[in-house]
């Protein structure tokens, strides 16, 4: 198991760094599309919230436009798009009651435009201005260090359970583990781009968010736990051998991407 999770993270990490640095910019653009729409279906499809209904398509039809609408086409075409996306799944179901109610249309609106959003927010980052490809790395370096930091402190030092309910296996020292975790992937972040690149780091700010990006994705890896547990399933997919589906992957950089793409706009760099 383990040895299938390392093979993919490695295969996944070369095929980030192959569509961000050396495929035209184009190509982080359709591959967001594609990892929107099969985030969708794995969030209406495999819970069952719309599995056996067409607007389960229309749904992931959707969130492949949402990357594309909220890079390129501004916040009006966005609104537009949401209006639409209301207008036919309400119509929907008023003349289609007995098989999609209130419930299902509010899930379906989370799975094909909040979910994407948070998603998105990665591709924003790198669409914002001429460090973007730089600047992409930093929600996934405090998600990404931050589970690894915490699996290994929780294998080698957890005690306490830190929401058991939801994720039995998470424990307060891998929580721990996970922040520390973060905040050096940050600091060996700054310190590459500094000494590597001529970059002008700011390590206050590397650390602060290295601290908080790993609270918040932590926060949105019990959340995805949470949906899943209480949809009754272990993995969102199997599309990540060893890892499980789009959400599983990404369920911290949900909320790393976003949490970065407002501290990044609110300090002036985006």
């Amino acid at each position: 198991m383990m040895k299938t999770r390392l093979i993919t993270a490695l295969v996944a990490i070369v095929a980030l760094f192959v569509v961000i640095y050396l495929l035209p910019p184009v190509a982080a653009v359709v591959a967001f599309c594609l990892l929107c729409a099969i985030a969708a279906y794995e969030m209406l499809g495999a819970t069952g919230v719309l599995k056996r209904h067409p607007l389960l398509w229309v749904s992931c039809a959707f969130a492949a436009a949402v990357p594309l609408l909220t890079v390129y086409g501004g916040f009006q075409a966005l609104m537009a798009g949401v209006f639409g996306y209301v207008c036919v799944s309400l119509g929907w179901a008023v003349f289609d009651y007995k098989r999609l109610g209130f419930s299902q249309v509010a899930e379906g609106f989370f799975g094909a435009f909040a979910i994407p959003f948070l998603l998105s927010a990665a591709l924003r980052i790198l669409t914002a201005n001429e460090m973007g490809r730089q600047l992409i790395l930093m929600p996934c370096i405090a998600a990404w260090c931050s589970d690894s930091a915490a699996y290994f402190a929780g294998m080698l030092f957890g005690k306490h359970k830190l929401a058991p309910h939801v994720s039995p296996k998470k424990t307060v020292e891998g929580a721990v583990g996970g922040l520390l975790g973060s905040l050096v992937g940050m600091l060996v972040f700054g310190f590459v781009m500094q000494h590597q690149f001529g970059a002008s780091p700011d390590y206050i700010l590397l650390a602060v968010g290295g601290v908080i990006g790993a609270a918040v994705g932590q926060c949105g890896d019990l959340s995805m736990s949470l949906i899943k547990r209480s949809c009754g399933i272990k993995d969102f997919g199997r599309l990540f051998p060893g890892h499980g589906g789009v959400l599983d992957r990404f369920d911290s950089v949900l909320f790393t991407a976003p949490f970065f793409e407002i501290m990044l706009a609110f300090t002036g760099i985006i």
